[in-house]
């Protein structure tokens, strides 16, 4: 079913809705709205250089250009050991 049929159906369901179903159907819209402002909001927060990291960073994953995890917290754990001293 594409786009046009299933506005078309929802448009008829809508027609014959009672009360109930068309305060559900709202909600689930008002939800869904405020939600994608909220994430369009946060991404818009970003300053050009977070976002220019972010897509740096995505290039090197992309690129295998990583560090294990367990290697760089056993190299953070000696350059800073005195931080790490009630583990192990």
């Amino acid at each position: 079913m594409g786009l046009p049929e299933l506005k078309q159906k929802i448009q008829m369901q809508i027609e014959e809705a009672d009360e109930r179903l068309l305060r559900i159907v709202s909600s689930v819209f008002d939800n869904y709205l405020n939600e994608k402002c909220s994430d369009d909001a946060q991404v818009n927060l970003m300053s050009i250089e977070e976002k220019k990291a972010i897509h740096e960073a995505l290039i090197q994953v992309a690129n295998k250009q990583t560090i294990a995890h367990d290697l760089v917290m056993e190299e953070t754990k000696e350059r800073y050991s005195k931080y790490f001293k009630n583990e192990d």
